[in-house]
């Protein structure tokens, strides 16, 4: 391994850290407990009154959290194949779900939030399109240790926007 894969491998490690953090304080730390607390297990109800309209949101509002679900996993998707050195895409979906299913549980237990299965399928989806991503990058660079250096710098661009969304944006939603 080069010097500069190894320099790359803590990049991810270091920005993949900042995203769970991310992730943390979107999913579990943004509101109160208690607030906005609600349970639906009717695949795509929500998705469906979003986009109807019959959510009883702004249109805007509904859109970009449908969207919002999708692109906080993302990420997740794009640096799991990497960290855990496997590029079998239905491995890596199902940590992708496992993960958003164990936010939904505990968003539930704890009262923070709607733990919705709508969230489960957009929360994966986003996952997945992150694996794709990161199996087009594989298929394009032709090596792990140029894939590495790739998401190491894509990770260096956003770690900043990460940054200000853990340590300087107050998320209450």
């Amino acid at each position: 391994m080069t010097a500069l894969v190894k320099v790359g491998a803590v990049i991810i490690w270091a920005v993949f850290t900042l995203y769970l953090l991310f992730l943390l304080k979107l999913l579990l730390f943004s509101r109160a407990p208690g607030s906005d607390h609600s349970l639906n297990l009717i695949p795509f109800g929500t998705i469906w009154n979003y986009l109807s309209g019959d959510a009883g949101v702004p249109r805007g509002i509904a859109i970009s959290n449908l969207v919002g679900n999708v692109a906080a996993f993302i990420p997740l998707g794009v640096f799991l194949p990497l960290l855990r050195r496997s590029t079998g895409i239905w491995s890596n979906l199902l940590i992708v779900l496992c993960a958003s299913v164990g936010v939904e549980i505990v968003q539930g237990i704890v009262g923070v939030g709607a733990s919705d299965i709508d969230d489960v399928i957009l929360n994966t989806l986003g996952g997945l399109i992150g694996i794709l991503f990161f199996a087009a990058l594989l298929r394009l660079l032709r090596r792990w240790s140029r894939v590495t250096i790739a998401i190491a710098v894509l990770s260096l661009l956003l770690a900043p926007v990460l940054g200000l969304l853990v340590f300087g944006v107050r998320l209450r939603m």
